[in-house]
């Protein structure tokens, strides 16, 4: 038999996926969670100046303690929902830790474009006035620069997929055994490379969005996952020991070294030959 796709995994770690009431309320959960979210962003931007920079980092500070601490105790984590679910744990793991941040981590990252000030197309939400909320540059300039960072990262992203069968399954905190220290392809010039992707991405949303504010949100975003590193750093160098110890020394974190910045472009753009 062939190697497993990630979504035959995920329906073996989560068999309530293949129930579909389970599923139906799982997603009604968190609709109205996100609709509550959007509400709090929209409140916060539409009344204060400064209310989307402050409701995007009050989000994001929240986002940032819930990563921090699931890296910090994700070996307790990991055996304790082994010994009480048993082959469930991931799903039940799931259920407690991740079922409401996908929602908010979708808001926080697509927010930038709720900022959009166009003349030609309808506003979403109506800010205050204020020289953080005027546009950065011309609408045509700001529009390629965000393309081009929304292309950067879409690539950087798509050169990352094993992420997605490790992490994204919580085999590193449920089954830390069964995951794997990543070090080839794109990981061999920089440890972080969907952090790098989905930031990029965000700053991009706010320059296409072409307001001060839109711009400092999607960085906003990007800094919280900067926040989480060190703490997925040292989780890594107690599941992995000596092997990420070194690797850590030898690739950063989210910029290639001023060497490989070529090999890296090249990666990223034209893969492997």
């Amino acid at each position: 038999m062939g190697k497993k796709t990630d979504e035959e995994i995920f329906f073996e770690l989560m068999p309530d996926f293949k129930i579909w009431y389970k599923v139906i309320l799982l997603y009604a959960f968190q609709i109205i969670l996100f609709v509550l979210v959007i509400f709090f962003y929209y409140w916060m931007s539409s009344n204060f100046w400064y209310g989307a920079i402050a409701g995007q980092t009050i989000v994001s500070i929240l986002l940032v303690f819930h990563f921090i601490y699931l890296a910090n105790n994700a070996g307790k984590i990991g055996t304790k929902y082994r010994r009480k679910f048993g082959k469930l744990a991931i799903q039940k793991f799931w259920y407690n830790y991740q079922s409401y941040t996908i929602p908010i981590i979708c808001i926080a990252f697509y927010f930038p474009l709720f900022l959009i000030k166009l003349d030609f197309l309808p506003t979403i939400i109506t800010v205050p006035d204020h020289f953080l909320n005027n546009s950065i540059f011309p609408f045509f300039f700001s529009f390629l620069i965000g393309l081009f960072l929304i292309f950067f990262g879409i690539m950087i992203k798509r050169r990352s997929r094993d992420y997605s069968a490790d992490v994204d399954n919580y085999l590193n905190i449920v089954y830390p055994e069964k995951s794997q220290l990543i070090t080839k392809d794109v990981y061999q010039y920089i440890r972080n490379p969907q952090y790098l992707a989905r930031g990029l991405i965000s700053i991009g949303f706010g320059f296409i969005a072409t307001t001060y504010s839109a711009v400092l949100v999607g960085l906003i975003h990007f800094l919280s996952y900067v926040a989480i590193i060190p703490a997925e750093d040292n989780e890594l160098a107690r599941r992995f020991g000596d092997d990420f110890r070194s690797y850590n020394e030898r690739v950063p974190a989210l910029i290639p070294r001023y060497g490989s910045w070529r090999n890296f472009l090249k990666f990223v753009f034209v893969g492997k030959k």
